[in-house]
């Protein structure tokens, strides 16, 4: 073995340990975006997997961001190369690829760089491995790293923050979202995915990890492929590789929608939702109208198969938060699923983190979406601090006109036609 493996080998062979074998064809991807320490330690934990692979086994190892070839590492049908030694000094060029790759890599956040630790692009990811490799019969990709997508070209589309798209991403085309599927059915006929993120704590608990398992497992599935593996932990994505485990079973249905919207999930907190809280019978104290501190805006509605969208400005001139537009210096706009986890219409949730004067804060909502032949009702609730403020609503509008009228709203402070209103804060907290 030559001089540019051998420490790389000494600290890989110290750290081995020898899992059951079996023979596959794989494609493994990689990310670039660690800290050098950290990359070595994927590699390394890489190879220690690939070493216990069955004679004949076959790996071509590739750049999950970039998207190029790294190396190939191959175990013979020999008996000659029965034990790890052996199979990584016939695979010293491999090695030395993986040492290379390791130690260009780039720590997340470096300027023109993903964000995300273990970034990968897996949308185009894994249109190179269709294109690329023959899955005329089974083909497993394997992909070591983030299942957060974050490219500093598409900003738009990131996942970062918690957030991940909604099912309208998926019924486009990959023309107007990366993670648009229309027309390409069979493009990953064949392929079985296998997602192994690392670690459990890059989720915001089980939420996250639930929305963000279904998206991806809906994305490959309507690309004609199956979602066989999503965990964390490395050494368990190769057992069930080597079990020849099958596709992730599940009941998720992707919701027909043609909104392209980034949802944010409103954290999970300690006290009750704004929602589950008691109402006041009291008008908020005058004093509290000018700096009103920790206010949230929350709508609810009957008609399941509706969606709703709510839109709140903080003073004229600051930017609108709502479902396109989910974060800004003045607060977050969130998506709230108490019952069913419904990916697209769950309640919506605006929380301000700066002090408000509710005279100026302006309050919109708008049919976005569906059919109800006797309109939509439901209930607005507004909190400041411990106090909690609700009223019922109607929009009498049957079915739903894509928000297009809502820059109009805002533009005018007055509501046009009969698929949106205004809110008045001030009559919801009972000050006139």
């Amino acid at each position: 073995m030559n001089k540019i493996t051998l420490s790389f080998f000494a600290l890989f062979m110290a750290l081995m340990v020898v899992p059951a074998a079996f023979a596959r064809d794989l494609v493994v991807a990689v990310s670039p975006s660690y800290s050098p320490d950290e990359a070595k330690k994927h590699s390394i934990q890489l190879l220690q997997q690939l070493t216990q692979l069955e004679q004949g086994s076959r790996v071509t190892l590739i750049d999950g961001y970039h998207l190029s070839i790294i190396g190939e590492f191959n175990i013979p049908d020999n008996s000659a190369y029965s034990n790890p030694k052996a199979r990584l000094g016939l695979n010293r060029d491999a090695v030395a690829a993986l040492k290379r790759f390791a130690d260009k890599s780039v720590a997340p956040g470096s300027e023109g760089h993903p964000s995300v630790p273990g970034a990968v692009r897996l949308p185009q990811l894994l249109r190179y491995a269709a294109e690329h490799f023959s899955h005329t019969k089974q083909l497993d990709v394997v992909v070591l790293g983030s299942p957060f997508f974050d490219d500093p070209k598409e900003p738009a589309f990131s996942m970062t923050g918690g957030r991940f798209p909604s099912d309208g991403h998926l019924l486009v085309t990959p023309g107007k979202s990366p993670f648009g599927t229309e027309g390409q059915g069979q493009l990953l006929k064949n392929v079985h995915v296998h997602i192994g993120y690392g670690s459990d704590s890059i989720m915001q608990g089980d939420r996250q990890r639930y929305f963000v398992q279904r998206f991806w497992t809906l994305y490959v599935e309507r690309l004609g492929g199956k979602l066989s593996s999503f965990v964390a932990d490395v050494p368990t994505l190769f057992r069930g590789l080597a079990q020849k485990n099958s596709p992730l079973a599940h009941d998720f249905k992707p919701v027909h929608s043609d909104k392209l919207e980034m949802i944010l999930l409103r954290p999970q907190e300690n006290k009750q939702s704004i929602f589950e809280r008691p109402v006041s019978k009291t008008a908020l104290p005058q004093a509290q109208l000018r700096r009103s501190e920790n206010v949230q805006i929350g709508i609810s509605w009957q008609c399941a198969l509706c969606d709703l969208d709510l839109y709140a400005r903080a003073m004229p001139d600051a930017p609108v938060l709502y479902f396109g537009n989910i974060t800004t210096k003045h607060g977050y706009y969130w998506k709230d699923y108490r019952n069913s986890p419904q990916p697209t219409n769950g309640f919506e949730t605006i929380s301000f983190d700066v002090p408000l004067d509710l005279r100026t804060l302006m309050i919109a909502i708008n049919f976005y979406e569906g059919e109800a032949p006797k309109g939509v009702s439901g209930e607005i609730r507004i909190a400041v601090d411990d106090q909690t403020y609700a009223a019922s609503f109607h929009i009498p509008a049957t079915r739903g006109n894509g928000g297009n009228d809502m820059a109009k709203v805002f533009e005018t402070g007055k509501a046009s036609g009969n698929h949106s209103l205004i809110i008045d804060a001030l009559r919801i907290v009972k000050a006139r």
